[in-house]
């Protein structure tokens, strides 16, 4: 009998991808002189989802499987843009193929949030997660942490900024009718449901199409940093959005073999770090609310005092 692998569909936070992010031109390289000569050249800022929407950048997103996954970035117009990341994306199956299900996205945050980027065992195994729901691909989640020229989010007791952005993805600038490619960490956001792999078609959403949780979006930030183990990020993610217990958690099997025997899918080590993490990003989340609530009290006090 062959090993049978059990499947489930992992939280929303994009493909986590654990692996430095990097920033890689489509093109060949060119001189020292001519890449400088191109950065003098003004560049257009604009968000990446606004330049999706506008026709300005074509995006892809392309899932290896429920834990990383590739974006390809075209400057469709005929100058260079200065392109905002967000700091926590979304990723959906195209309707055609898969009916709908969501994808959570990923975040920026960068830094070493005390310690904790020594949290979790590792990532065995986890290319071969599969899913149980049929053709329906599940919603993911990621961030873009880890690029020199990427940002995070500052603050919160050792959870520093990643490249000083000040809580949003960081800029990246793509040449006139040129490419680049991003590789991102991600975690899948709906437990039970088809994982993604190299031959479904994705696309690139804000996270609030794929989950509202705040504490999502803060778990997601962190993952983006490269300093957060993603089984250890997928347990979190499981349990915010999906509501698996911690019980439920450990005792999940990733393999069950009458030969090699059986195979737990987190190391009680990566469960203790996961309950840490959803505290972190719970108290993340109360701390981001309470400054956009002071922050439109006191723009609201201002415009009455005029």
């Amino acid at each position: 009998m062959s090993t049978r692998l059990l499947r489930f569909g992992t939280t929303a936070c994009m493909f986590w991808c654990l692996s430095t992010a990097a920033i890689v031109s489509a093109e060949e390289k060119v001189g020292k002189e001519s890449a400088k000569a191109k950065k003098e050249v003004p560049a257009e800022s604009i968000d990446l989802f606004e330049g999706m929407e506008n026709g300005k950048l074509e995006v892809r997103f392309l899932p290896k499987d429920a834990t990383q996954a590739t974006i390809v970035i075209n400057n469709k117009t005929d100058q260079p843009l200065n392109i905002q990341l967000p700091a926590a994306f979304g990723g959906v199956p195209v309707l055609a193929q898969f009916g709908g299900m969501g994808m959570g996205g990923m975040g920026g945050m960068g830094g070493g949030m005390g310690g904790m980027g020594g949290m979790g065992g590792g990532m065995g195994g986890m290319g071969g997660m599969g899913g149980m729901g049929g053709g329906m691909g599940q919603g993911m989640g990621g961030g873009m942490g880890g690029m020199g020229g990427m940002g995070g989010m500052g603050g919160m007791g050792g959870m520093g900024g990643m490249g000083g952005m000040g809580g949003m993805g960081g800029m990246m600038r793509v040449e006139a009718d040129k490419a680049a490619k991003i590789k991102v960490p991600t975690v899948c956001l709906e437990h039970g449901k088809k994982d993604p792999n190299p031959r479904m078609k994705y696309k690139l959403v804000r996270l609030e199409e794929v989950n509202s949780d705040p504490r999502v979006r803060e778990l997601c930030k962190l993952l983006g940093t490269g300093k957060l183990h993603q089984n250890t990020a997928q347990a979190a993610a499981w349990h915010i959005a999906n509501g698996l217990t911690w019980d439920q958690l450990a005792s999940k099997n990733r393999v069950e073999s009458r030969y090699s025997g059986t195979e737990r899918w987190f190391s009680p080590l990566e469960l203790q770090n996961a309950i840490g993490l959803v505290n972190v990003v719970t108290v993340a989340a109360k701390q981001s609310e309470s400054a956009s609530s002071s922050s439109t009290s006191s723009a609201s006090n201002s415009s009455a005092a005029r």
